[in-house]
């Protein structure tokens, strides 16, 4: 474990190093005024991220930037045990091209199959009014899958059951609520004469920022929308029964605990938890052991140790292929060598680290993996 001390607070990360990069982005946050008077953990797969350090976990105070849980408000991974069913994935492949709209795109009309999603609809309409937005190109991103890290995956665990994994977020609602209070939190301290670095702005709840924490409820029930429809989707296609369900956010504010959450998950005594680490190794099914002093979180995933661009310069593609034989895969090219299993942590590092906080209960090796490319 490190310990860094900053101006305002300490902060404890739970790995033997990280980069200097990292270090220094820590050292801004600990040397902020709006990171005092609360505890912050940080988990082992923490790298440096936009606006906050990712694998951030602090209690809420009385202050909010909305950079720290940045623009894809509520993302997360949800699995599903399919039980054995067999998968023909030439046709599944097919199937998802067709029917989860990714990269930039969303779905020609709204998903209507859902009633709960059907009422959350209205509740949308409040926030997409304040921000200007299109309230039907919102809804229709519903059920859509994104770019970047997000990703579809079938993996089998040692009882020879099926995951369905899905990981994706809040969509461009999200990034639209994160910068227009983010741009409300440079003007508020333009009023006030004050300064801090650059993207570290912030509100006092009683000046706005209670207002951004109820935009911010709105993304993540749309992001926890998202996953459920296109898992909807697929489980139809797939015509099977769903064993057993666990969902894990990373990107959040939780409001039964007011514990922030970037790049992490909630790991509470006996909360089932899945924590993926990159397209080649799979993923964990764990439970919780509810760590106080871990925030009572757990990491989200293996975390970068290699930025976009520089995996575009350096990571091969013969190499990024071999390391996914055996896996059924379309998404292998120059597109997504930012997204190959070198571009993360070594997952036994994690999984090294997390015994104060979750016990595994399975490891989920990828048979199918899909990524927008």
């Amino acid at each position: 474990m490190i310990t860094i001390k900053g101006k305002y607070n300490s902060a404890n990360i739970f790995i033997d190093f990280i980069d200097e990069t990292t270090e220094e982005q820590i050292k801004v946050m600990l040397d902020h005024p709006a990171f005092a008077d609360t505890k912050i953990r940080i988990m082992p797969d923490c790298h440096a991220g936009a606006g906050s350090v990712i694998g951030f976990t602090s209690k809420l105070n009385n202050f909010i930037i909305p950079n720290v849980v940045g623009v894809d408000i509520g993302c997360g991974v949800y699995s599903y045990n399919l039980g054995k069913t067999n998968i023909d994935f030439d046709l599944f492949d097919s199937f998802i091209r067709r029917n989860i709209p990714h990269g930039f795109d969303i779905r020609e009309k709204q998903y209507s199959k859902n009633k709960q999603l059907n009422d959350f609809v209205d509740e949308l309409n409040p926030v997409v009014k304040e921000l200007n937005l299109d309230i039907n190109k919102v809804v229709k991103s519903i059920g859509s899958l994104g770019s970047g890290n997000h990703f579809i995956e079938i993996g089998v665990d040692e009882f020879d059951d099926k995951w369905l994994t899905i990981h994706s977020g809040s969509r461009n609602f999200g990034l639209q609520v994160a910068n227009y209070y983010q741009e409300k939190a440079k003007k508020y301290l333009k009023e006030i004469s004050t300064e801090v670095p650059k993207g570290t702005e912030f509100l006092p709840l009683n000046k706005g920022g209670n207002k951004y924490l109820e935009a911010m409820k709105t993304a993540q029930k749309l992001a926890h929308f998202n996953r459920i429809v296109m898992a909807e989707i697929i489980i139809e296609f797939l015509k099977t029964n769903i064993k057993r369900e666990v969902f894990s956010v990373h990107n959040y504010i939780d409001f039964n605990d007011n514990i922030i959450r970037k790049g992490a998950i909630k790991a509470y005594i006996n909360d089932s938890v899945v924590i993926p680490f990159n397209m080649r190794d799979g993923l964990i099914i764990g439970k919780g052991k509810g760590s106080a002093e871990w925030n009572f979180s757990a990491p989200h995933g293996a975390g970068r140790i290699l930025s976009r661009r520089k995996a575009k310069k350096e990571v091969d593609l013969n190499e990024f292929k071999k390391a996914m034989h055996g896996i059924y895969t379309t998404c292998v090219n120059k597109s997504t060598l930012d997204e190959s299993p070198f571009v993360y942590k070594d997952m036994n590092s994690i999984i090294d680290s997390i015994n104060e906080t979750v016990e595994i209960e399975l490891m989920v090796k990828p048979l199918y993996n899909f990524k927008a490319n």
